[in-house]
């Protein structure tokens, strides 16, 4: 079983880019899935800036990508992750007024075409980021290194003009070095 798992930062904007790029390139189709209340759409026509932004608002998002229509008769995240095994899924976070979440790109499949597919796209990612993280607790300061976090240009920039980089959970924030 193959499994990927890449923690990351970027901005709404290259999210959008990445996405569009490579479901172009790979022939992927794309479904919105926002997890409160739980929501499920295929995406039609081209994803846009806008569209993913009314979306982000609704609640935590993420897109799905698949190489075949995907069966959206779901519940609820596990059950569709259960009815389309080998889904690349890629948790959007978003930036607000306490700063920009952490993203995460997510894969687990034994199918030879649908690993060789999000390898590509996982590749395609690690060339959009950097890697190396820095983890400090704000109770204490704590650091602690964090060498497989990557990072795209767009989030620096955001963490250069003082927006927090926030993890998925806890209360540690993240720094990038220079």
């Amino acid at each position: 079983m193959k499994s990927i798992s890449i923690q990351f930062h970027a901005t709404t904007e290259e999210l959008l880019s990445f996405i569009v790029t490579i479901s172009s390139e790979f022939s992927l189709i794309i479904t919105m899935m926002t997890l409160k209340p739980f929501k499920l759409e295929i995406v039609e026509g081209e994803l846009t800036l806008s569209g993913l932004a009314s979306k982000l608002e609704e609640g935590d998002l993420r897109l799905i990508l698949n190489v075949s229509s995907p069966d959206v008769r779901s519940t609820s995240p596990n059950r569709f992750l259960d009815k389309n095994p080998g889904s690349i899924v890629l948790d959007i976070g978003d930036l607000s007024d306490l700063g920009l979440k952490e993203s995460s790109l997510s894969f687990m499949s034994d199918d030879k075409t649908k690993i060789s597919i999000a390898n590509r796209v996982a590749s395609r990612l690690k060339k959009i980021t950097k890697s190396g993280a820095i983890a400090v607790n704000p109770i204490n300061g704590a650091e602690a290194k964090i060498r497989s976090h990557r990072y795209t240009e767009g989030a620096k920039l955001k963490y250069d003009e003082g927006v927090k980089m926030l993890p998925v959970a806890g209360n540690s924030i993240y720094k990038f070095s220079d």
